[in-house]
């Protein structure tokens, strides 16, 4: 059942889109031009290893804004900050398209990453502020799964924009986004009523942060559950150079592989969900290391002769990623009521970290790129089955909580208790 949120001018349609445009702000920053990614570098007369600093740089920058914007949009709102950072995104944005300079494209990056960090933040806010129970669910795993999607489809349609304007386009795309969504964000009634706001300092807000880390089931379970962020982040950061200078493919080629992973990963998911009825207790949740390796075998011995099976492995450790993430992000929200923006803030700065570790291990000096990728599915897979173990011996045991997209009460009281067990 949904909250009353108060929206007086944006109708239930408009505010969903609002919420799902916000946690898009990631991947459609970093994904867009993946396509041209060894065009932009020959451009910018520089090599891959300088260029991917913008990469690291990024991602690294949009996980500590994440961290940062839970406290300060549970001091001062959702709405006002949001559209200071949405200004702060549009013109970073703009420039990032305008420079010629490697280094100061570099800086820009930086910069674009704050803002984008922030609609990140503020849409998952949104989420608890505005819908409870199943409701709040579904929209967790929509948000979830865009956060997946988003990165697949935006070089898709980062392609056919340079087709035909070039890839500084694919900057100038998200700036008119951007645009679009603070006319949504000034129409937007604040969902955080003033009453409802810490009336503490940023440095005793803080305090709520560190209460989430040092609760040992919610840190352990946020780990988990971004694992696998590593091999899809490293993915992302050199698929193209797999696919186009590896592999030999056209650039238009690329863009419809990724749609094709896509695809065979969602309806795998789907089917996985269908099959064990969104359920996932403590005998199933083993599916994810055993998958994990699976891929990591995949890609270790036969995905880097040929494209087709190179795809198919990462298909395979995709699927972890996509089946991973909704469902716990759902357990870990439901843990904490009331700390709603420190709550989202820590789930993606946990899992944008990883991330990021992901991008920079996946260019590594290794043989090829393509068995950088195996061993980081090998690494998330290992220490996913490690901390599913420590997880158990410690008293944390899964069974019985019925972590699910339906998220379980039990479950979500033995996080919120997880330090006194």
């Amino acid at each position: 059942m949904a909250k009353m949120n108060g929206q007086r001018v944006l109708g239930r349609g408009s505010f969903l889109l609002l919420i799902v445009l916000l946690g898009s702000f990631g991947p459609i920053s970093v994904d867009m031009f993946l396509p041209a990614l060894p065009q932009v570098v020959e451009e910018f007369g520089t090599d891959s290893a300088v260029f991917n600093i913008s990469m690291y740089g990024f991602m690294l920058s949009m996980a500590v804004a994440i961290l940062v914007m839970g406290p300060v949009i549970d001091r001062y709102g959702r709405r006002v900050p949001l559209m200071a950072f949405l200004t702060e995104y549009i013109v970073t944005t703009a420039l990032c398209g305008l420079v010629d300079e490697v280094y100061l494209f570099i800086a820009l990056r930086i910069l674009q990453a704050v803002g984008a960090g922030a609609a990140v933040t503020v849409s998952v806010a949104l989420i608890k502020d505005s819908y409870e129970g199943e409701e709040r669910t579904r929209i967790l795993n929509l948000n979830a799964i865009i956060v997946v999607l988003a990165p697949i489809l935006s070089p898709l349609i980062g392609s056919a924009i340079i087709s035909e304007w070039g890839w500084r386009a694919t900057f100038f795309a998200p700036a008119v986004i951007a645009g679009f969504v603070m006319v949504m964000a000034l129409l937007l009634t604040e969902t955080l009523p003033a009453d409802q706001r810490s009336s503490s300092g940023l440095s005793e807000v803080t305090k709520g942060l560190r209460s989430l880390v040092r609760n040992r089931s919610f840190f352990m379970m946020a780990v988990m559950l971004s694992l696998f962020s590593m091999p899809f982040m490293g993915y992302l950061s050199v698929s193209s150079y797999i696919y186009e200078d590896m592999f030999g493919l056209p650039q238009t080629m690329y863009s419809v592989l990724l749609g094709a992973t896509l695809v065979i990963g969602t309806v795998s998911m789907i089917l996985i969900n269908r099959l064990t009825k969104g359920m996932v207790n403590n005998r199933k949740i083993v599916i994810f290391p055993a998958i994990g390796a699976i891929a990591a075998v995949l890609m270790l011995t036969v995905g880097q002769g040929r494209w087709e099976l190179f795809m198919l492995a990462f298909t395979v450790s995709m699927f972890v990623t996509m089946t991973i993430r909704p469902w716990g992000m759902g357990v870990l929200m439901a843990s904490h009521e009331g700390d709603n923006g420190a709550v989202a803030s820590v789930i993606n700065f946990i899992y944008f970290t990883i991330g990021c570790v992901g991008m920079l291990a996946s260019t590594l000096p290794w043989p090829n790129f393509a068995f950088g990728i195996g061993v980081l599915i090998s690494v998330s897979t290992v220490l996913f089955a490690a901390m599913l173990a420590v997880f158990k011996a410690t008293g944390k045991d899964l069974d019985g909580l019925h972590i699910s997209s339906r998220i379980g009460l039990s479950c979500a009281q033995t996080l919120a208790c997880g330090t006194s067990r």
